[in-house]
């Protein structure tokens, strides 16, 4: 909603059928005597400021209604003037605005003219959603309470500060929670990450804001002591031997998922895409599936034709996984076949 110097839109939409309508809806009015015919039969009072705790704004939220007749009186100061502004938001209605919209939906018209309404108070309001303060300090200490366990997971150690100061929330008056969004389970800590802390009070959702940590988070893991060139195969045995366990920090490991114990390793399947440096730790993006037969490598070939099966002994020309296709040469021949891969260095030719 916007309460403003005109109508809100949803308010102004309505004016114009609703004002056409008021004679009919009213009809004449009620005889209440020889010297009552002019009397209003309602008297408004609109208030200066006025906070609300509701959703909705009121009539009989925004003024003081005095009528002799229940019923009306009930009707109006339940007849709804639009949605209640943000918390720390307050907006200002006029009179003038307030009387249009009332005398269009309420048919307070008599048939000669008389005023149905008597209007007073403030020539406009000022309209506040009743508002509390949760302080910027809580905001940090939730988000940074939930960081804190997400990096236990993960290190043996972690330190986290907050990037600057986070500031207070303006919430509406109730009950209010705050509840911070889990971080994803499959990230790795980062230098700077973000945590999403989401404000609601008495179970409804009011807004979201977000904290920035610098982070530090350290943990045991496997560092090359020699440098390792690509295509070197990896396993279990290789990597105790060629690595020692330091505690490093997770945050400058800018690519993949550390590679913390040779169990994570598919003994003898796995190879280096790229070099492993001396000093660096080993991440599942240094790594990729060895082929079942490598390029220079042997492989033992079979190759058949009906009841007849003959075995050799080739020389593989190209890298391959189980069930592809790859060059081989027999020894002696000068010419080359192409056979399918089997397993680990098995081949196969068929007619």
């Amino acid at each position: 909603m916007a309460f403003a110097s005109s109508l809100p839109g949803w308010i102004a939409s309505a004016l114009g059928a609703a004002a056409m309508s008021t004679l009919a809806v009213a009809g004449p009015s009620p005889d209440r005597g020889a010297g009552s015919a002019s009397e209003p039969s309602v008297s408004i009072e609109l208030r200066p400021l006025v906070r609300v705790e509701r959703a909705s704004v009121r009539l009989g939220d925004i003024a003081f209604l005095t009528s002799r007749d229940l019923p009306t009186l009930r009707r109006l100061m339940a007849l709804p003037i639009g949605t209640a502004p943000r918390a720390g938001s307050p907006v200002t209605l006029d009179r003038d605005t307030v009387v249009r919209w009332v005398e269009a939906r309420s048919g307070l018209q008599f048939a000669d003219g008389a005023p149905g309404i008597r209007w007073g108070g403030a020539s406009e309001t000022s309209i506040e959603t009743a508002a509390q303060e949760v302080p910027g300090e809580a905001v940090v200490e939730a988000a940074r309470s939930v960081l804190l366990g997400w990096l236990s997971q993960r290190s043996v150690r972690a330190e986290v500060q907050p990037v600057s100061s986070a500031r207070d929330l303006i919430l509406p008056a109730g009950v209010p929670v705050l509840r911070v969004r889990p971080l994803a389970s499959q990230s790795q800590p980062s230098r700077r990450m973000l945590v999403w802390v989401d404000a609601w009070v008495d179970d409804r959702f009011v807004r979201t804001t977000a904290v920035t940590f610098e982070v530090n988070a350290w943990a045991p893991l496997p560092v090359a002591t020699e440098s390792m060139r690509s295509g070197s195969q990896v396993d279990a045995v290789l990597l105790r031997g060629a690595t020692e366990s330091r505690e490093v920090d997770l945050t400058n490991i800018r690519h993949g998922t550390p590679v913390s114990s040779g169990a994570e390793l598919d003994a003898g399947r796995q190879r280096l895409r790229r070099p492993l440096k001396s000093g660096e730790v080993l991440t599942n993006a240094h790594l990729e599936p060895a082929p079942a037969v490598v390029r220079g490598n042997w492989a033992h070939l079979q190759a058949g034709s009906g009841a007849v099966s003959v075995e050799s002994r080739v020389e593989v020309l190209q890298d391959g996984r189980t069930g592809q296709l790859v060059r081989v040469k027999v020894p002696g021949s000068s010419g080359e076949v192409l056979a399918r891969v089997t397993g680990p260095g098995q081949v196969e030719v068929q007619p």
